[in-house]
């Protein structure tokens, strides 16, 4: 019997921050699952123009079986920018981006939708500066899923 193929969505974090770069380096790598970018395409394509790297991006589509990954390319779960994003400056007004994304990865792990969810870093300062209470990952996560 074939086993079925890992689906492992991403969420980049501080759109200003080393998490969108991560993701573009991430998708040139051969990889034994789909991976799935829960991010702005413009800010995926925008990083990796900075990067000097390929890379061709699709729309998730969620009633889909996960499809092998294919280097140099990433499927997006799209969520748009709240604001212009220039790498290294910090802005709050890209906060609820940031939880959007959370949000959006969240919700479809719990649709059955993933195998799991990788989170990169985000910024708990320029997040609480936007006037979030927000204290980190876990307890974010914690509390979109109703556990401890």
């Amino acid at each position: 019997m074939r086993r079925k193929l890992p689906r492992i969505f991403l969420t980049p974090g501080e759109p200003a921050g080393i998490g969108p770069d991560l993701a573009v380096l991430i998708a040139q790598q051969r990889l034994p699952a789909q991976l799935v970018a829960v991010a702005d395409p413009r800010l995926l394509e925008s990083r990796a123009r900075q990067r000097r790297r390929r890379l061709g991006l699709s729309v998730f589509q969620a009633g889909s079986p996960a499809m092998p990954h294919r280097p140099g390319h990433l499927s997006v779960l799209p969520v748009s920018l709240c604001a212009p994003v220039q790498a290294g400056v910090l802005n709050p007004a890209n906060a609820p981006y940031v939880l959007n994304s959370l949000r959006a990865a969240t919700r479809a792990c719990r649709q059955g939708k993933s195998s799991a969810l990788v989170t990169g870093p985000v910024h708990k300062g320029v997040i609480n500066a936007a006037g979030f209470a927000f204290t980190g990952h876990t307890e974010f996560l914690a509390e979109l899923t109703g556990t401890k």
